[in-house]
């Protein structure tokens, strides 16, 4: 399902216009990604859990060549999706 899809099905069951329904979700994902810039976890219980995780810098062999790359430091933004979602999309 593409946003757009999301953005009709939402306008659909509520009423409201879908240019309201996709100013909601944008501001939805704007809410999300400052939560995880500022406090570095947004959890919505009965459907979402992200987190953000610090990946130190490391080094790896390219296994062809042989060299040796440095990867950065970087942050990993970790999913974690509620039990009754994954129990509905598992048919439970």
């Amino acid at each position: 399902m593409r946003k757009i899809d999301t953005i009709r099905k939402i306008a659909a069951q509520t009423g409201f216009s879908q240019n309201c329904c996709e100013q909601v979700i944008d501001s939805f994902v704007e809410t999300v990604k400052e939560g995880l810039i500022k406090d570095g976890k947004v959890t919505i219980k009965g459907f979402v859990s992200f987190t953000v995780k610090d990946i130190p810098e490391r080094k790896a062999r390219h296994p062809k060549t042989g060299e040796i790359t440095t990867f950065a430091a970087m942050k990993r933004i970790n999913c974690k999706v509620s039990d009754s979602i994954k129990n509905a999309v598992n048919g439970k």
